[in-house]
């Protein structure tokens, strides 16, 4: 049987009963937070439907406020520069700085996921498109045929895609089955082909600004 979770009128799920446990647990899912199952025509809050299961004991912030409590998250959170400046330093910067943003996230998701290969395609990627760029110069100064940099340039951007769809994969993974977040992480794959360096970004900074608010991790 699958269960839906309710929080401040998003609706999250389906879980298993096991799931829902565990990330009861974990402190994903909150006892106070509603529940039903496809079944149940009413919400429940979520212990009315696990029962009576272990759930780990939050820790208190030392701060001069109020105290709050986290579960901390035993994972890096990811690159928390917001999407926005993301993009507009890669429009002021022509694209360059989307170059030098994506092994910041390919380098996160290695440490989360170290069998991802992001990492290495992206190198080689831009390995392919600054040495078609040489070339490309290299023949337009010469007057010789640009076709082996023509080539190598397109090699280099399907390769970049390889390596987003590649860091597609290992996000919706890692934040549906390792470290999940209540909504499931289900990314566009048009978004990823047009967009793929601020795409991830805007879901690590939706993911950074809620795992913060539910005190995941620790500043």
């Amino acid at each position: 049987m699958n269960y839906f979770v309710k929080r401040d009128s998003q609706e999250y799920g389906p879980y298993t009963l096991s799931e829902l446990q565990r990330y009861t647990s974990a402190g994903n899912i909150l006892l106070t937070d509603l529940c039903r199952s496809e079944g149940m025509p009413d919400w429940v809050p979520v212990s009315q439907v696990i029962g009576n299961i272990p759930v780990a004991a939050p820790a208190t912030m030392a701060s001069g406020g109020p105290s709050q409590t986290y579960s901390p998250s035993p994972y890096p959170p990811p690159p928390s520069l917001h999407w926005g400046v993301v993009l507009l330093l890669g429009i002021v910067t022509c694209g360059i700085f989307a170059w030098v943003w994506v092994f910041v996230e390919a380098a996160w998701m290695k440490k989360v996921a170290p069998a991802s290969k992001a990492a290495l395609l992206y190198g080689l990627s831009v390995g392919l498109l600054v040495l078609a760029f040489v070339l490309n110069i290299s023949a337009t100064q010469t007057g010789m045929p640009r076709g082996v940099g023509s080539l190598l340039d397109i090699a280099g951007w399907i390769l970049w895609l390889v390596a987003s769809f590649n860091m597609r994969s290992g996000i919706e993974e890692h934040f549906s089955t390792v470290e999940p977040v209540p909504s499931a992480m289900n990314l566009s794959g048009v978004m990823t082909f047009f967009f793929n360096v601020y795409y991830f970004q805007y879901h690590f900074t939706k993911v950074n600004e809620l795992k913060k608010q539910q005190g995941y991790y620790v500043a």
